[in-house]
């Protein structure tokens, strides 16, 4: 067997035949692993070629790999492969009646700002810190803070005493980023912040991974049955 690299991504071939490939990508936002994609047939060669180490040792970077928990082959494959499963997200939509019974009728007071104002600036300062520590242990953020805003909404819900307490950045039914430094008073702002898109959304829709705790906390607020989540395998 031989294995080439083409651009982004690496053959195996034998005199001449595709045996098995594994795409590679980098996400500038986050350029200290090599991202690899690859099919489910495919993985017997790719093991036997012992393929992610010698893409490892090529690309210099750890490897990691997103996929759904449904997908049970893959994952027992990655696990045998020597990757370590590092995130569990869940990708959330919920609607009013998931939430919890006998919830506080939330924050009494938020604030809201758009991009250009001094307090949207402060909200991102304290995102982009809350981002930059929940990401450090599985692929630290390499972009800069003025790239990193460009990427959150226009509008962000926020509480202030004397400085930023709790952010979340929204745009219209999705809440796309949660942070704060009061982890004891957070439940209660981010419950206003739902309750407040829920007056004009039937649903809400946002993403939570197991090592942010106010994205759980927001997570933990409603009642859902999924049995799916969209875990992170580093190698």
């Amino acid at each position: 067997m031989k294995i080439t690299k083409h651009k982004d991504k690496y053959l195996i071939e034998n005199s001449g035949e595709q045996l098995a490939k594994v795409e590679t990508y980098r996400n500038t936002y986050h350029k200290n692993h090599c991202y690899i994609k690859f099919d489910l047939e495919d993985t017997a060669v790719i093991s036997e070629a012992n393929l992610f180490q010698k893409i490892a040792d090529e690309e210099k970077s750890p490897l990691q790999v997103m996929i759904s928990s449904l997908e049970t082959q893959k994952t027992t494959f990655l696990a045998s492969q020597g990757f370590k499963k590092a995130r569990i997200s869940h990708e959330m939509e919920v609607k009013k009646q998931d939430l919890l019974k006998g919830l506080s009728s939330g924050e009494s007071k938020i604030f809201k700002a758009i991009r250009g104002q001094n307090d949207y600036r402060e909200c991102c300062e304290l995102l982009f810190n809350h981002y930059k520590e929940t990401h450090q242990a599985i692929n630290p953020l390499s972009a800069t803070f003025e790239d990193f805003t460009k990427i959150l909404p226009a509008e962000v819900y926020y509480v202030k005493n004397n400085s930023i307490q709790h952010v979340a950045f929204v745009s219209d039914n999705l809440i796309a980023y949660v942070c704060s430094k009061d982890e004891s008073t957070f439940e209660n702002f981010v419950l206003a912040v739902v309750n407040k898109l829920f007056e004009e959304n039937q649903s809400i829709e946002f993403e939570a991974d197991d090592v942010d705790w106010a994205a759980m906390t927001l997570k933990n607020l409603f009642l859902t049955d999924s049995t799916e989540s969209f875990d992170t395998w580093i190698y």
